[in-house]
């Protein structure tokens, strides 16, 4: 176990993380909201086969979406704080052309790919019964595809840029919210399954043309009046010297957290997609609320390491996984102990699925403990290593599946996700501690841990002995709830909350080299 300087020590780098992290956190609940609503109205609207088409069609969009993407959204976050705080922020305006242009033209090239070759990749994915199902899907998907690519470019340049803002409006709670309704409308107006593949994708098209304009204003601020220092080979040598091997671990990380769902329904049928994608939209609440952590703490990350503040980096680092796991680890626990009444809201029948969520919220405390190991790594410079080590957790992934799912179905793919969680966290974590000196784990974060198990474990285990009734569960889990919120309240020094205290009482004061991203 590592400690820290005292919270106090690096009060304006808490402050800021706060900040940024509290407006992410905001942006990730509205997203959490909108996934499970979106899944519900697929799950209760249409017939199992339809949903689990749909839900292995979007896998695959989405993984195709990384591969035409290139690495860039993590490159922008990586280099524009670093050329803000290095006075170079007349760079900015070409390293985006640097970036944009490639996507561009790759994104129509694979969605072009993807629209031609639809019907004979259908009967793999789904099976011969929902293949043309598939195509109709995958071909609506394939024109949107490098819209979407553009999208995520854009709205991960504004946070590299210094904003949270539009990651929150534009992305968590207009393109998931419009989706959700899109959805909605879809099924309310009796549309097939096109349909409501196109009510899934359309969101990105207001999408990308609001954050354009969000970026444009951001960019007029931030260089206003500098003059680019660096020629265009220069800045294209060094963006793609680093984004190139992000390119590829960006497609290993998203098939990796969804390549699972393609292959149950390729191994196991539509049906059973359904079921699956279903029980593992709990855990991507989860995963929402780190993800966020994670983005507010990149940009602040590149800019430390620029500095050489390792002290201060490390310190932020151990911040956000002790913040982590006070929100999450009662989330994951309660997960597990409520699945099978949360799983009935996708409808008769998805009850069945609960023990996938029961392992993967048990195998998201540890990813969680461990901290955002591979935003350090990448903020660090270390993308190829990053690359190592989603290749292998994705090769694991793949592998355990491939022998799983037949044997054990989506109980096997659950088991198979997990294997890869634990992989992809710890080989990070080594990493990070024998080449940065950093560590996640810290006496607070110990004792955040202690009191979330103590609390809503118990919860969990009077549930699984003998379960004394909905009324009884959920007086039992108000009484945890309470107990663990005077715990963390009174550590809160020692935690560093105070660090929310002082964000949200007055505005940070922007350096001299780098505006305080808000």
């Amino acid at each position: 176990m590592s400690t820290t300087d005292p919270p106090g020590g690096h009060a304006p780098q808490l402050e800021r993380l706060a900040r940024r992290g509290t407006i992410s956190v905001i942006g990730a609940g509205f997203s959490g909201i909108f996934g499970v609503a979106l899944v519900v109205i697929v799950t209760n609207g249409f017939s199992r086969e339809v949903a689990g088409t749909l839900f292995a069609a979007t896998a695959a969009f989405l993984i195709l979406e990384s591969v035409a993407l290139l690495g860039t959204d993590t490159g922008l976050v990586r280099w524009l704080p670093t050329q803000l705080a290095s006075g170079r922020a007349g760079d900015v305006r070409r390293t985006l052309t640097v970036a944009i242009a490639p996507v561009l033209g790759f994104s129509l090239c694979v969605g072009a790919a993807t629209y031609a070759l639809a019907p004979a990749l259908a009967p793999y994915l789904v099976g011969d019964e929902q293949a043309d199902t598939m195509t109709g899907m995958l071909r609506v998907l394939a024109l949107v595809l490098p819209v979407a690519a553009l999208h995520d470019l854009v709205v991960a340049a504004t946070r590299g840029a210094g904003s949270m803002r539009p990651t929150v409006v534009v992305e968590n709670v207009g393109r998931l919210g419009l989706q959700s309704v899109l959805v909605l409308l879809a099924w309310l107006s009796g549309g097939g399954p096109t349909m409501l593949a196109l009510a899934w994708a359309f969101a990105y098209v207001p999408g990308l043309l609001a954050s354009s304009l969000w970026l444009a204003r951001l960019v007029r601020r931030r260089a206003h009046g500098q003059v680019a220092t660096t020629a265009w080979s220069e800045i294209a040598r060094e963006f793609w010297s680093y984004t190139a091997a992000r390119g590829i671990a960006r497609v290993t990380q998203t098939a990796l957290k969804r390549s699972d769902i393609v292959m149950v329904a390729a191994l196991a049928g539509p049906a059973q997609a359904a079921l699956y994608t279903a029980a593992s939209r709990f855990i991507v609440l989860g995963q929402l609320f780190v993800q966020s952590v994670q983005q507010a703490l990149s940009p602040q990350m590149s800019t430390l390491f620029a500095r050489g503040d390792d002290r201060a980096a490390n310190a932020v680092f151990q911040a956000a996984t002790r913040w982590s796991m006070i929100a999450s680890w009662p989330l994951y626990l309660v997960l597990a102990a409520f699945a099978p009444m949360l799983m009935e809201v996708f409808g008769e029948g998805y009850s069945v699925a609960s023990e996938v969520v029961v392992i993967l919220s048990l195998t998201m405390l540890l990813a969680t403990a461990c901290g955002p190991v591979d935003a350090v790594l990448l903020m660090a410079g270390r993308s190829w290593l990053s690359l190592r080590n989603s290749t292998v957790a994705l090769a694991v992934n793949v592998g355990l599946n491939v022998v799983l799912i037949p044997l054990d179905g989506i109980r096997g793919a659950a088991i198979a996700w997990s294997v890869a969680i634990v992989v992809r966290n710890l080989l990070p974590l080594l990493q990070v501690r024998r080449q940065l000196a950093m560590w996640p784990v810290t006496r607070p974060a110990v004792q955040v841990g202690a009191a979330a198990v103590g609390c809503f474990g118990a919860v969990g285990a009077v549930m699984a002995v003998r379960d004394p009734g909905l009324v009884a569960d959920a007086s039992l889990t108000a009484v945890a709830l309470a107990a663990y919120l005077a715990l963390v309240w009174s550590w809160r020094e020692t935690l560093g909350l105070a660090a929310f205290r002082s964000a949200l009482r007055r505005p940070a004061v922007p350096s001299p080299r780098m505006p305080a991203g808000t």
